[in-house]
């Protein structure tokens, strides 16, 4: 598990029964999805967190409380998604009935573009540019509790979003909210992010999902043969880029990243 989740999980195994949250009551039970179907597993200890806590993208809900789905979030900034490709957008937003989703797409190229050539101040632009409220209520609700385009429904569709502190001290250090509630209480706070990673820097794991993007046509657009900006130095060895990567095959590819800033 990723954040606060191994924190959340043990504040409430420790208060079993103790803890009452509006929309579900009081805590009776809590469990961990099981990947691969949609069953569970309580979970009776802190060593079987561990044991099967994953941050697979396969799942929308971290773990069950009482059988219901939850999401968890740790309190302040945070991402409701990432790494959104252009290559799903089309799909995703026509499917979703979203209004004009050619147009809404034609500027997010152009703010990736113009981010690209350094015409932009900073990576993160305000979600009105590109969506109506509406639109990105619809396309939040999709994204945070049932789908993940390039995996497709859940098999774990999260019905409820629980906010937690970093370090949990008091039950009151947790809120449970439905999805209208949180977006309701933060819609202000988020923002479009366009991040940038490169084909052939030093992390191996950035440097074969850059490869992986770059090889989709739909992705094109968003794909570009010269290299903005600067990866962050392997930790080890300093180094940004690979050695044993010719520089004409070095290229920088964008995705989005929907963020809440606090």
């Amino acid at each position: 598990m990723a954040g606060n989740e191994i924190e959340v999980c043990r504040f409430l195994l420790q208060n079993l029964g103790k803890i009452y949250l509006r929309h579900i009551g009081r805590v009776e039970q809590i469990a961990a999805p099981i990947l691969g179907g949609d069953r569970y597993t309580p979970l009776q200890s802190i060593a079987d967190i561990y044991q099967i806590s994953t941050s697979h993208s396969e799942k929308k809900a971290d773990i069950y409380l009482n059988g219901r789905g939850i999401s968890i979030k740790q309190s302040g900034g945070s991402f409701a998604f990432n790494r959104l490709q252009r290559a799903n957008l089309l799909d995703v937003f026509t499917s979703l009935e979203l209004s004009q989703p050619e147009a809404i797409i034609t500027k997010i190229d152009e703010a990736v573009h113009r981010f690209h050539q350094g015409l932009l101040s900073k990576r993160n632009q305000p979600w009105q540019k590109f969506f109506s409220e509406q639109d990105l209520k619809i396309l939040m609700n999709f994204l945070m509790l049932r789908s993940s385009p390039n995996r497709g429904m859940s098999s774990h569709p999260a019905e409820f979003i629980l906010e937690a502190s970093k370090i949990i001290k008091h039950e009151n250090d947790i809120v449970l909210y439905t999805f209208n509630e949180y977006f309701e209480k933060y819609k202000q706070n988020f923002e479009i992010s366009i991040r940038r990673q490169w084909i052939g820097q030093m992390s191996d794991s950035e440097h074969r999902r850059s490869l992986s993007i770059s090889r989709k046509s739909e992705n094109k657009p968003w794909v570009f043969n010269d290299v903005a900006g600067q990866p962050i130095p392997h930790s080890k060895t300093g180094k940004r880029r690979r050695d044993d990567f010719p520089e004409s095959h070095r290229k920088t590819v964008y995705f989005l990243m929907i963020e809440k800033t606090k």
